[in-house]
């Protein structure tokens, strides 16, 4: 507003100094002429001056939209900052959270690796574990068997024998080369087949179908068959009289 006054002032002066001239010039008589070309002058002094202040109060339009869209621009500025600050924060906390979650997940995997180490030990032990008692149990079976053999052998269990299993295995009338390969292996008596199964014989040790048949016919016919509840007493089978 200051600068408006001062041009509306400047303009002021120049008015009062083309009616000055035209004063002096009408007291020396200058020629009719003169005076209308100064009266020209003058008017096209004041359209410059309008147009000029005219324009001057375009610019200072533009100037305050300048200044606005400026403000506007800082304000946006100020919370673009704002916003880039709280992301910052947020940022920072997150990549707390992000070791803090990478810290627990290698406590994770350290743990889970000695949970795998721990859990293979222990599978290792629950498996000779489980071999010992099996071997227990076959200690504590075979140690029943020879009591009750004992006991047989006395007369303090009544029992009676079963001849037929005292028999060699080649009585069965097997091939040869089949009693070679199970005498081989320790069975030398029919009563050393009732402990096994038709399926450990066939998997095991190669015994075809055909000679299994023939094995369990035989068996059979003199009232004996796989998995028959016997004591053995040195070379001797006995069962329970019921």
């Amino acid at each position: 507003m200051e600068t408006i006054d001062i041009i509306m002032l400047i303009g002021l002066l120049l008015m009062i100094t083309a009616l000055v001239l035209m004063y002096r010039c009408a007291r020396k008589r200058l020629p009719r002429r003169k005076m209308e070309e100064l009266a020209e002058a003058l008017v096209s002094v004041k359209k410059d001056f309008a147009y000029k202040l005219q324009r001057f109060d375009y610019l200072l339009e533009m100037i305050a939209d300048e200044n606005e869209h400026v403000s506007f621009l800082k304000r946006r500025i100020t919370q673009l900052q704002e916003i880039t600050e709280e992301l910052e924060e947020k940022r920072g906390k997150l990549d707390e959270n992000i070791e803090s979650l990478t810290n627990i997940q290698a406590e994770l995997r350290e743990s889970s690796d000695t949970l795998v180490e721990q859990s293979a030990r222990l599978r290792t032990e629950i498996s000779y574990s489980e071999q010992a008692l099996r071997e227990i149990g076959q200690r504590i079976e075979y140690q029943k068997k020879i009591k009750e053999g004992l006991e047989i052998a006395l007369g303090n269990i009544p029992a009676e024998e079963v001849h037929y299993l005292s028999k060699p295995v080649f009585s069965m009338g097997i091939t040869p080369s089949v009693c070679d390969h199970l005498e081989a292996r320790g069975i030398l008596y029919i009563g050393d087949l009732i402990p096994l199964s038709e399926q450990h014989l066939i998997e095991t040790w190669g015994v075809g179908p055909v000679t299994l048949e023939k094995i369990k016919t035989k068996m059979n016919e003199n009232g004996v068959w796989f998995g028959m509840d016997v004591i053995r007493v040195g070379s001797r089978w006995f069962r329970r009289k019921q």
